[in-house]
C-alpha cells in the first residue's frame, strides 16, 4: 500500500509543491483580484506605485485560472459522469505485479474496486485483499492478449478502466540492438495499449463510461541516447491517446475518459544510477507520488494529463523551438550516469521475454 507523506514531499522540497501552494492561495484570482481591488481603490500615495505590478499579477494568475478550466473542461467533453462507483467497477493495469502498477491496484482494490492485474512476472507483494486478481500475460504477445482479454470477458466481466502501465527498456543502441529487442520493447509498450484497448473500449463506448489512462515518458519529448526505441514506443502512446480521444468524440462516447502520464525518472527497477539533474526542479520520483497522481486521476472521474515533475511541461512545445535549442536541451542528457538496461531477460531461441 502507499504510505501517506509527511510535512515536506517525498522527493524532499522541490519546486512543484511549492508553485502549486501559491497557485492556490497568494496567486489565486481571488486572492490577486481582490489585492487589486484594495490597491485600486486605496488613497494612500505608499501603495499607488504598486498598482501596475499588482494589476500585472492579477491579470496572470487570472489567465493561469481560465487556461486550467478551459482546458479541464475541454478533455472531458464538458460533460460531467457522476455514475462513478468504485465496488461496481472493473479495473485492469498492466504491469501490476509491483512498482507504479502495482501501487495502483492495491490502492484501487482498497477503494472496493476489482482489479485484474497482467503481468509476466507473479506479485512481488501479497495482496490485503481478494479482490487482487492476477492473470500471467506477456504483454509483447499478442495472442496470448487476446487470450486472456476473451477470459477476462466472458468469465469476469468487462472492464471500465484500463491502465496501460506496462513497459520496459532493454538498454540497447540502435546500433547494438537485435531484433527481439526492438520488437519486445515495441510490442509491450506500444502494441500491448493498443490491442488492450481494442479488446475493452466497445463495452466502454456502449455504456458511455468507461477510463483508459496511459503511462509515457518524458523520453517521448527528450530522448536520451541508447533508447531510442523506447522513447519511440513513449511518442507513439502520446499519439494513441490524443487519438483516442478524439476517436471517442466521433463515436459519441463523451464519458469514456483518457489520461496521459508523462513521467520523468522514477524509483523503479526499469532505471539504475544517477539522473544529475537539479533536485529542486527535475527530483527522481518517488513510485508513490505517482501512484497518487494516477489514482487520484482515477477517483476524480475526469481526463488529465499530468506532468511529472511539472516543470516537464514547459518542453511538450520543445518540438516546435529552434533546432539548435531542441539539440542543446537533448546534448544534457549525455550528463545522465543512468543505467538504461531493464531486468527483464530474453530467450535467445526463441526471442521471448524470460519471467
Amino acid at each position: 500500500m502507499t504510505t501517506k507523506p509527511g510535512i515536506l514531499p517525498r522527493e524532499g522540497l522541490y519546486i512543484d509543491p511549492i508553485f502549486n501552494y501559491l497557485r492556490q492561495t497568494l496567486l489565486h484570482p481571488l486572492f490577486t483580484l481582490g489585492c487589486l481591488y484594495l490597491v485600486h481603490g486605496a488613497k494612500l500615495s505608499a501603495v499607488v506605485p504598486y498598482e501596475k505590478s499588482v494589476q500585472l499579477i492579477a491579470g496572470t494568475s487570472f489567465f493561469l485560472w481560465l487556461n486550467d478550466w478551459l482546458s479541464a473542461k475541454s478533455r472531458n467533453n464538458w460533460v460531467i459522469d457522476d455514475s462513478w462507483d468504485w465496488k461496481k467497477e472493473l479495473v485492469v493495469v498492466t504491469g501490476g505485479s509491483g512498482g507504479i502498477g502495482g501501487g495502483v491496484a492495491q490502492r484501487l482494490a482498497a477503494m472496493g474496486a476489482r482489479v485484474i492485474v497482467l503481468d509476466i512476472t507473479p506479485l512481488t507483494y501479497k495482496p490485503e485483499t481478494e479482490r487482487i486478481i492476477y492473470y500471467r500475460c506477456d504483454l509483447s504477445d499478442e495472442k496470448e492478449i487476446a487470450a486472456i482479454c476473451d477470459k477476462i470477458n466472458s468469465e469476469i466481466g468487462h472492464p471500465t478502466v484500463l491502465v496501460n502501465n506496462a513497459g520496459l527498456s532493454r538498454g540497447q543502441t540502435i546500433v547494438e540492438g537485435n531484433y527481439s529487442d526492438n520488437i519486445i520493447t515495441l510490442k509491450t509498450n506500444l502494441l500491448a495499449p493498443f490491442l488492450l484497448s481494442k479488446e475493452f473500449l466497445p463495452n466502454m463506448i456502449r455504456q458511455n463510461h468507461g477510463h483508459i489512462f496511459n503511462v509515457a515518458s518524458m523520453s517521448a519529448y527528450i530522448p536520451p541516447p541508447g533508447i531510442a526505441d523506447y522513447a519511440a514506443s513513449k511518442a507513439g502512446l502520446i499519439a494513441f491517446n490524443e487519438c483516442l480521444s478524439q476517436e471517442l468524440r466521433v463515436q459519441n462516447a463523451l464519458k469514456v475518459r483518457t489520461s496521459l502520464a508523462v513521467l520523468s525518472f522514477t524509483k523503479t527497477p526499469l532505471f539504475k544510477g544517477e539522473t544529475n539533474q537539479s533536485r529542486f526542479l527535475m527530483p527522481l520520483l518517488h513510485v508513490d507520488t505517482v501512484v497518487d497522481a494516477i489514482v487520484d486521476t482515477l477517483d476524480g472521474g475526469l481526463s488529465r494529463t499530468i506532468f511529472l515533475p511539472g516543470i516537464f511541461r514547459l518542453f511538450a512545445g520543445l518540438r516546435g523551438a529552434p533546432e539548435w535549442f531542441q539539440d542543446m536541451i537533448r546534448g544534457g542528457t549525455k550528463s545522465l550516469k543512468v543505467e538504461f538496461k531493464g531486468r527483464q531477460k530474453i530467450d535467445t531461441k526463441t526471442g521471448r521475454l524470460i519471467a
